[in-house]
């Protein structure tokens, strides 16, 4: 979790913040997890707010490992990037990348607010998961099954 650094980016004393921050942001960013909050993230105009978006950008440490390994479900991190897409900080040139340089997550944010394209992100996400669940734990037959 970032340090000081970032409690005096936003002129707040360590002593100001609560001692259970980890759990607390730990607990928002998996809710990005969910194309519903999102959607409601979206038509609310939360997702518009500079102070929010910063708050996004912020929450990229959850990406590094020593992070990362408390997530329980890492599509988070896929629809924060979606979000707020991260900075080109490695040097390398963006114009090799196929998305154009001024959609900083703008695309995705107003999209949310369409309730057909939450679903579809929605359905994304499912598939997503079981073919994930069907690579990882096979496709629910028993070995019994599989010898008949």
């Amino acid at each position: 979790m970032p340090d000081a650094a970032s409690a005096d980016a936003s002129n707040v004393s360590l002593d100001e913040l609560p001692s259970n921050r980890f759990e607390l942001e730990l607990e928002f960013v998996q809710s990005l997890a969910s194309p519903a909050y999102l959607h409601y993230l979206a038509t609310s105009g939360i997702l518009n707010q500079k102070q929010f978006l910063d708050f996004l950008r912020y929450l990229r440490y959850w990406k590094q490992p020593q992070y990362a390994k408390y997530l329980s479900y890492p599509h988070c991190l896929y629809f924060l990037d979606l979000l707020v897409p991260p900075d080109d900080d490695d040097g390398t040139n963006s114009n090799n990348n196929t998305t154009t340089a001024s959609d900083s997550g703008e695309t995705f944010r107003r999209e949310m607010t369409q309730v057909q394209f939450r679903n579809f992100v929605h359905e994304q996400q499912f598939y997503s998961w079981q073919y994930r669940s069907a690579r990882l734990y096979g496709r629910g037959k028993r070995q019994e099954d599989e010898k008949k």
